[in-house]
């Protein structure tokens, strides 16, 4: 964990020096290989690369209870190739937030990194993700609100949620939980977590501010 929060200080400070991109085109060529398939008898979900130890975020019930999970990332070879095993870090309940890790990473990981700076109601935002089990799907959208202390729950199970996200008009579906949303530099400003089915352009990421706090802990 040393390792992986002093690799996190240096990209904070990178972020500063990276020119933006100029479209969603380039941001989706950069990074989409910075995106992990999480595979499980539960269900598909997303991660996000943050560690070229091979650490990825996602959210924490896209792996609860989640059997027989596995990790694809894009590379050279086969879908066989690129798949790999992992151990859970961390996680956060509340937060809704879980830290992986692969074993036996590869070298050549495209990493994502974390932005330091909230985006403003109105900013352009980037989500790449498995929509539907639509693998690495791109889309593009906007905040629409800042959101603190928000409570939300998945079932009737009981278990609720409460973090800081982001409500915006990003399209995201079932299959993007644990995906990145990206700001205009291509780094990380939230995690894609939930929206409404019958409630259209109302959709939800944990906030930066939340994953620094979990990766601090």
């Amino acid at each position: 964990m040393q390792n992986l929060k002093k690799y996190l200080l240096v990209s904070f400070l990178l972020l500063f020096t990276i020119q933006g991109f100029a479209d969603g085109t380039k941001i989706f060529s950069a990074r989409v290989d910075g995106v992990a398939l999480i595979l499980g008898e539960g269900g598909l979900a997303s991660g996000a690369i943050i560690s070229r130890e091979g650490h990825i975020l996602t959210n924490w019930h896209a792996i609860h209870e989640n059997n027989n999970m596995k990790i694809i990332i894009l590379g050279d070879g086969s879908a066989d190739e690129n798949t790999y095993q992992f151990q859970v870090i961390k996680h956060s309940q509340s937060q809704d937030l879980a830290l992986l890790k692969l074993i036996n990473p590869p070298r050549n990981l495209n990493v994502l990194n974390l932005s330091r700076v909230v985006p403003k109601v109105g900013e352009q935002v980037h989500a790449i993700g498995h929509p539907e089990g639509e693998i690495w799907s791109y889309s593009l959208g906007y905040i629409s609100q800042h959101r603190e202390d928000y409570e939300w729950s998945y079932d009737d199970s009981g278990r609720s949620f409460i973090a800081d996200v982001y409500q915006m008009q990003t399209p995201i579906n079932e299959g993007n939980s644990g995906g990145p949303l990206l700001n205009r530099f291509g780094n990380i400003v939230g995690i894609n977590s939930f929206g409404f089915e019958a409630k259209q352009g109302l959709n939800y990421a944990v906030s930066v501010k939340e994953i620094i706090k979990f990766l601090a802990r």
